[in-house]
């Protein structure tokens, strides 16, 4: 661990590892299976969770890696500041001062023809063309143009003397459901428009649709590029997502590369019948022995693990007892040996009961809103 990091965490109440030999394994498990098509670690609202900073100088770092993906302008600004120079494209609507992603050669996601337009007029302020990948609505129906109306609009769009059309894409609705048929349709209608594309002499050079879950089990002929967000973090998009990869790839495997640690600050000995935490939800049906850890929900553990969680002290479970405090949480150490203020806890790990998929089943969440709820302030240390 270098010094700088080691400073940081002097004064820190958690923080969080990162294993870069488990992000490389995700990386090269994926790449295996695209082969020739470009990897596009999706890397934004602070690389779910993990730290924006170290995951895009991960990426940086490996040769797998050709592109990255974010939702905002000042995500990819932040990247060009530290140094990344891999392209980047930004997936969500860029808003104002649009003149610095062109300077900073990022391209930009574009679907309807008054935001074009602006961008040509920002390229041509500026004297360098504006690259932007144009998203499809094939039925998600949130961002994108619609389907019917695409073909207009790109050929409109190819006229434009500052705009440089470099990728085309979708994103799909359930990838990662076992009911194929609304995926299936969503890949058809990209399928056709690309076809209709190609019949009047329009050749995108990026096509991409395939999202974490469809990268192992959606097949499109023209698409040469795949964005891959939750499982290069090593987490499945779904149960279904596992078996079906597990099947079509024997041995395809994913590596969490989060770890989440604190320390506990002080130990309470408490007799039958003591009340632990607000609004008394917990009662102790004998003496016990609570550790009381500096993390709350206010650092992002989530206040459904409320007498259900569990942590690991020692290599032995502790479950949490009481209401999840803001800054606060106690756990019972009771039946836990030699267990001190100081020793180390592990809050989300690679283990049952306190890994995030375990921890989503439990809240009824997923393993992404696990890992984005950690508090962007909580250093992240890369192992």
């Amino acid at each position: 661990m270098k010094k700088h990091k080691q400073a940081q965490l002097v004064h820190a109440t958690s923080w969080v590892e990162l294993y870069k030999n488990a992000f490389e394994h995700n990386i090269s498990q994926y790449k295996k299976v695209i082969g020739d098509k470009i990897l596009a670690p999706v890397i934004k609202s602070n690389a779910y969770g993990h730290g924006l900073t170290e995951i895009a100088q991960l990426c940086q770092q490996n040769e797998k890696i050709a592109w990255l993906c974010v939702a905002t302008l000042s995500e990819s600004l932040k990247l060009r500041e530290i140094g990344i120079t891999k392209p980047v494209i930004i997936l969500t609507p860029i808003g104002p001062h649009t003149e610095k992603a062109i300077i900073q050669d990022i391209s930009v996601t574009a679907y309807n023809l008054d935001t074009i337009c602006y961008l040509d007029s920002c390229g041509k302020q500026i004297g360098k063309p504006c690259k932007i990948h144009i998203k499809i609505d094939t039925g998600l129906s949130r961002l994108g143009v619609k389907v019917s109306e695409a073909l207009e609009l790109i050929k409109k769009v190819k006229t434009f003397e500052h705009i440089t059309i470099e990728g085309i894409w979708t994103h799909f609705a359930e990838s990662q459901s076992s009911n194929r048929s609304f995926t299936n349709e969503q890949v058809k209608k990209f399928n056709k428009l690309i076809e209709n594309l190609l019949e009047i002499g329009i050749k995108i050079p990026l096509v991409h649709v395939s999202n974490s879950a469809g990268a192992t089990t959606v097949t499109s002929p023209y698409a040469n590029l795949v964005r891959v967000g939750i499982g290069i973090y090593g987490y499945w998009p779904s149960e279904y997502v596992k078996h079906e990869t597990g099947k079509k790839y024997p041995n395809f495997t994913l590596k969490p590369i989060l770890t989440w640690k604190t320390k506990i600050v002080d130990i309470k000995y408490i007799p039958t019948g003591t009340f632990v935490g607000y609004s008394r939800t917990y009662i102790a049906k004998k003496e016990s022995k609570i550790a009381i850890l500096p993390i709350g929900y206010f650092d992002g553990y989530d206040i459904r693990l409320s007498n259900k969680g569990f942590v690991i002290i020692k290599g032995m479970y502790a479950p949490v007892i009481g209401r999840i405090c803001m800054n606060l949480i106690a756990v019972d150490t009771t039946d836990l040996q030699n267990v001190n203020i100081g020793d180390e806890v592990i809050l989300v790990g690679e283990h049952p009961k306190i890994n995030a998929t375990d921890i989503s089943n439990l809240t009824e969440m997923n393993p992404r809103e696990v890992t984005t709820k950690i508090h962007p302030e909580i250093p992240r240390i890369v192992i």
